[in-house]
């Protein structure tokens, strides 16, 4: 191949279409492109002043620019490892979270309940220096997703919170206000992003069906190596914490201050008592033909209610399907479910119990009944996930289950259906998808738990039944299933040497052996499955 020569005059063209064509491309390109690490800089190589760095962050002078610290965070690092929903004896693969943590008075580091879900090891680092500490959870809420972190090595504490100042929490924050993005750099340099307060709602944060405040925010964050966990700061103090981050839409999701106040003085007792719920779903009223058909005036407030939670708040004050809720505790309820906040204007309902009163608060509810407005009286209670039919989330836990013949019975779980994706569309999953969103009939007729047979693993006492999954179990041996104990107790007694057992869908029974029953469970113990125990009941 041979070399051609490029007559300058087309080296020339050829740097002047550049020029055309890259200049608006380059005029164009945001000032976020660059590197945010917060250094300010100025010709003589002082130091400048950044704006909203001051109360619990410092500035540590450097050749030409000064780079921002702070004293009032520290870095998270946690290794997890949880347990499979679809094999429940098997655990899945440890990972590893990084964050930041927030100092609190007492020695305490706030984080999210998202960083420290399933954890196997926690350990705090400062920043600047790499020193490290070992900690623990004092207290998680995965509803609200937060958690508080205390040390574990008390000899290496006095050393380790030296140097660390804790921040005090801000609630005042309103639309229109700006906050900061806090972030740790490589070498302990605070990489701030500054934001600006868009909107308040409220919509759930990991946990499904519990939704809390939040605060959205505009602007661009910069992508570092804290992936959970990163304080949002207004004027020096803790506004709130980030949840998520559309970065297509350039939309933050903040956890707000008002939660976290909330949490942090519900412990003040010592005991976490968790935030309230109402239980119950309701339906907008917008609709003028609705309103007509429900009896509701032109302008009357209210909303339908569609759904009573079994043993929530409005149960047991007296609440019932198609009451139409006019007010909580003074605050009249629009046709949309809001009310007028006195700080963020119009806001659900659902804020006024979660994020506003605790636990045994007192609950006034005034609905409308057949046309008579009536008066119900309350106190405010949570409902504990173990309470739930259907298990909302299994942080930290081993899933409950039974193998037995190669049968494997597992307590429904969200999480156990979320672990079939898509692929949740149809048949089984979709099933009992409906029972998870519509347990009134289960929790009406008795039962703690909802067993089904989640699975067949093949033996010579499944064969025939390999394909079966899905199915709810109503009864074994002849004794209702109301939760997991009910199940390892009904199969302790075998009715003339076999297991019946009688399921709410097709095949509808299904009969074992019990001597090949017992045979199997040893072949299994150790086996091709990696079974290492038959059950987990605790």
């Amino acid at each position: 191949m041979m070399l051609q020569h490029t007559p300058d005059s087309l080296i020339s063209s050829m740097r002047l279409i550049m020029k055309k064509r890259l200049l608006p491309l380059l005029a164009s390109v945001p000032f976020f492109l660059t590197p945010l690490a917060l250094t300010a800089q100025d010709d003589s190589g002082g130091t400048l002043p950044v704006e909203g760095a001051d109360g619990e962050g410092e500035a540590v002078s450097t050749v030409g620019h000064t780079v921002i610290r702070s004293s009032s965070i520290v870095k998270v690092n946690v290794t997890s490892q949880g347990y499979s929903p679809r094999i429940p004896w098997q655990k899945q693969q440890s990972g590893t979270r990084r964050g930041l943590g927030v100092v609190l008075d007492g020695r305490k580091i706030l984080v999210t309940g998202q960083i420290v879900a399933d954890a196997t090891y926690i350990e705090l680092e400062l920043p600047e220096s790499g020193q490290k500490l070992p900690a623990k959870v004092d207290v998680v809420d995965y509803e609200t997703n937060l958690a508080l972190l205390t040390p574990a090595a008390p000899a290496k504490e006095e050393d380790f919170f030296k140097g660390l100042t804790p921040m005090s929490v801000d609630t005042s924050a309103r639309i229109g206000d700006s906050i900061q993005v806090w972030q740790a750099g490589r070498v302990g340099d605070l990489i701030v992003t500054p934001l600006e307060i868009s909107k308040v709602a409220t919509e759930g944060y990991v946990v499904p069906n519990a939704g809390f405040l939040v605060y959205e925010a505009i602007g661009i964050i910069r992508s570092e190596a804290n992936s959970f966990t990163l304080p949002v700061v207004k004027d020096g103090k803790l506004a709130g914490l980030l949840l998520r981050y559309d970065s297509k839409n350039q939309v933050a999701t903040i956890l707000p201050a008002p939660i976290i106040d909330h949490f942090l003085t519900d412990l003040k007792d010592g005991e976490y008592d968790g935030f309230p719920g109402l239980g119950v779903k309701f339906e907008v009223t917008l609709d003028d033909q609705f309103r007509d058909y429900l009896g509701l005036e032109k302008d009357a407030p209210g909303v339908l209610v569609s759904n009573v939670q079994d043993g929530g708040t409005a149960d047991q004050a007296g609440v019932k399907e198609g009451d139409i809720m006019v007010s909580i505790n003074g605050h009249e309820i629009d046709s949309r479910g809001d009310y007028d906040d006195p700080q963020f204007g119009a806001l659900s309902i659902s804020h006024v119990v979660r994020g506003r009163a605790f636990v045994d608060d007192p609950a006034k509810l005034v609905v409308l009944r057949d046309g008579e407005k009536i008066t119900l009286n309350g106190k405010l209670s949570r409902k504990d996930p173990e309470d739930y039919l259907v298990w909302p989330y299994t942080f930290d836990r081993a899933p409950r289950y039974l193998l037995n013949g190669g049968l494997l019975f597992q307590e429904l779980s969200q999480p156990y259906l979320d672990a079939f994706g898509d692929r949740s569309a149809g048949g089984a999953i979709l099933r009992l998808s409906r029972l998870a969103r519509h347990p009134e009939e289960y929790e009406e007729a008795g039962r703690k738990k909802l067993i089904f047979l989640s699975a067949v693993l093949p033996t010579p006492s499944t064969q025939g039944y390999e394909k079966l999954g899905g199915q709810v179990v109503n009864t074994v041996n002849g004794q209702a299933i109301n939760d997991m104990n009910d199940l390892d107790a009904a199969f302790k007694k075998p009715q003339d040497g076999l297991h019946v057992i009688e399921l709410a869908d097709y095949p509808f029974v299904i009969h074992l052996d019990a001597v090949s029953v017992e045979r199997d469970n040893l072949q299994l113990m150790n086996g091709m499955f990696r079974v290492g125990s038959l059950k987990q009941l605790d």
